[in-house]
C-alpha cells in the first residue's frame, strides 16, 4: 500500500524561539515557512518536523526575514542529521537572514541537506551545523 503525502501547505513563524512552544515547530505538511523575527537573538531556533512524518523528497522553503539569524533544529533527541551532523540540541543549521534555505529529506537514516540561497538567487557556502 503506498502512503499518502501530507498536504502541502505555507504556515507563518512569527518568531524563531528558544521556548518550548509549538509555534517554533514546522508542522508536518508544511512546504514554506516565513520566518519573521527572533524572541532574543541568533541561538534561537525552529524545528523540523521529524523524518518518519514525511516521505523520501519532501522540500521545505525557509523565508529568513527575521531581522536576525537563527538557527534550525531537528526534533529534540530524535539523533536526526541535518547535511550529516546530529542538529537535535547539541548542533544546529544556521539560518542567515534575508536567505532562502531549502531543506530536502533524503530517507529516514541520512536525513535532511540543506542549501542556502541569497538575495541575489545565488547558492551560498554549504554550511555544516555546528
Amino acid at each position: 500500500m503506498a502512503t499518502r503525502s501530507p498536504t502541502p501547505k505555507h504556515v507563518l513563524i512569527a518568531t524563531a524561539t528558544a521556548a518550548d512552544t509549538r509555534t517554533r515547530m514546522i508542522q508536518v505538511g508544511v512546504k514554506e515557512v516565513s520566518v519573521i523575527g527572533v524572541a532574543t537573538n541568533a541561538d534561537d531556533w525552529i524545528t523540523l518536523p521529524s523524518l518518519n512524518s514525511v516521505p523520501n523528497g519532501w522540500t521545505i522553503k525557509i523565508g529568513c526575514d527575521a531581522a536576525s539569524n537563527f538557527e534550525l533544529r531537528t526534533p529534540a533527541s530524535s539523533n536526526e542529521e541535518i547535511n550529516s551532523e546530529d542538529c537535535d540540541g547539541t548542533k544546529e543549521y544556521l539560518c542567515t537572514d534575508t536567505q532562502v534555505v531549502w531543506v530536502n529529506k533524503i530517507n529516514n537514516t541520512i536525513g535532511w541537506e540543506a542549501h542556502g540561497y541569497s538575495a541575489i538567487g545565488a547558492a551560498v557556502t554549504a554550511v555544516v551545523p555546528d
